[in-house]
């Protein structure tokens, strides 16, 4: 009767996890504005400085 070792590890467990990590990652980076891959996805930013985008009024 053999005696087992140990387990042998699962490389596409691993890979898995990778990936999945990896996806989780993109989507966050997405969803906060680091990266713009898909249009109109993520947080709404308003703009710094409102006063470049209004008229200079002059008396």
């Amino acid at each position: 009767m053999p005696r087992l070792v140990g387990k042998k590890s699962n490389p596409a467990l691993y890979a898995g996890l990778g990936l999945l990590t990896v996806a989780i990652v993109a989507v966050a980076l997405e969803y906060f504005g680091v990266i713009d891959y898909i249009p109109n996805f993520g947080k709404e930013t308003k703009p710094a400085n409102t006063s470049i985008n209004q008229p200079v009024r002059t008396k």
